[in-house]
């Protein structure tokens, strides 16, 4: 299989960053020239967009439960540049976000045993959300709002 097919079979999967589609060529023993000029045609004709890649994975992992911080770190590791990440994470809808929070804080509730204290849950559930890349100040908010205590509160 040449360059050019592998990488159009792997864009036929799924959409990958520059970056991605380049270690992956690498990986297969192609030249390192060969892939930089294949690359550059399929940006050309549109077929590789890390901008366009950017905001499909962000939407795609802000609907899977996915707070912004850990999908900004996410496109960071495929490669996605800062401007193309801020534009992909401005395309977010803050109303989804909070609304993924409150499920993704309200599976979690479900899966704490029951023996916890409220402030030992409050700080379980304060940070998986974390984790997950959600802000703290949402976090604590939505914490508030379901009635639990904060580590900072007496």
């Amino acid at each position: 299989m040449d360059a050019r097919s592998a990488a159009l079979a792997a864009l036929a999967r799924r959409a990958h960053t520059r970056r991605e589609l380049e270690q992956k060529l690498g990986r297969k023993g192609f030249e390192r020239a060969e892939i930089w000029a294949l690359l550059d045609d399929l940006e050309e004709r549109g077929w590789l967009n890390d901008a366009k890649t950017a905001t499909e994975l962000a939407a795609w992992r802000s609907r899977t439960g996915r707070g912004r911080s850990r999908i900004a770190s996410e496109l960071a590791g495929k490669g996605v540049s800062r401007a193309d990440s801020d534009a992909a994470l401005a395309s977010l809808d803050p109303r989804d976000e909070a609304k993924a929070l409150r499920a993704a804080l309200e599976k979690r509730e479900r899966a704490l045993p029951a023996g916890l204290t409220r402030q030992a849950r409050s700080k379980k559930l304060f940070d998986h959300l974390a984790r997950r890349g959600f802000a703290p100040a949402a976090i604590l908010e939505a914490l508030h709002r379901k009635g639990d205590s904060t580590d900072d509160e007496p």
